[in-house]
């Protein structure tokens, strides 16, 4: 298998499709030749553009999941219209999706500040949606070293984002 094919691959199981994938590897492909003057060399040039290519899919799911708020609608009109009842918002409400997002942005950040290792490992995990077992074979590293690297990432995060509102959004089943 080709590097091209291992990146869509694990661009594939992040995005679950595989025109985005192919997409997310051309992107990251030009975002890598524009910016190879940046490559320092303190890893080996396939886990730097591996990690391109990782954000280059979280950027295409990261669009693909925006939410619009559906404006509701007037309860003072919906009083006015017998026999239809008044059916609750299904969004989550402004705040907590402000909210959300800041801690979201927190912890990005301090997936930035940690060693590539670990924040690809919980990247993958967590952001990527991937079981171990995938995670494991696009890192080719055993199943116990991913589940380090991933607790290890994950208490940095809760003890550096704010405790309370990192945790509960942080809980992951594998």
């Amino acid at each position: 298998m080709t590097s091209r094919a291992k990146f869509v691959a694990m661009a594939d199981t992040i995005l679950r499709n595989k025109e985005d994938a192919e997409d997310a590897v051309q992107n990251a492909f030009l975002s890598a030749y524009l910016h190879f003057r940046s490559f320092e060399g303190r890893s080996a040039l396939t886990t730097w553009l591996t990690r391109i290519v990782l954000n280059a899919a979280l950027m295409v799911l990261r669009r693909r999941k925006r939410i619009y708020v559906v404006p509701r609608v007037n309860p003072d009109t919906v009083d006015e219209i017998a026999g239809i009842p008044q059916i609750p918002d299904s969004q989550p409400d402004p705040e907590k999706i402000y909210a959300d997002e800041k801690t979201f942005r927190r912890i990005d950040a301090e997936l930035e500040r940690m060693s590539p290792k670990l924040g690809q490992a919980f990247a993958m995990t967590y952001y990527g949606e991937m079981s171990n077992r995938e995670a494991c074979a696009v890192l080719d590293i055993p199943i116990c070293r991913l589940k380090a690297r991933v607790f290890r990432a994950r208490k940095l995060i809760v003890t550096r984002v704010s405790p309370s509102s990192a945790a509960h959004r942080l809980k992951k089943t594998t």
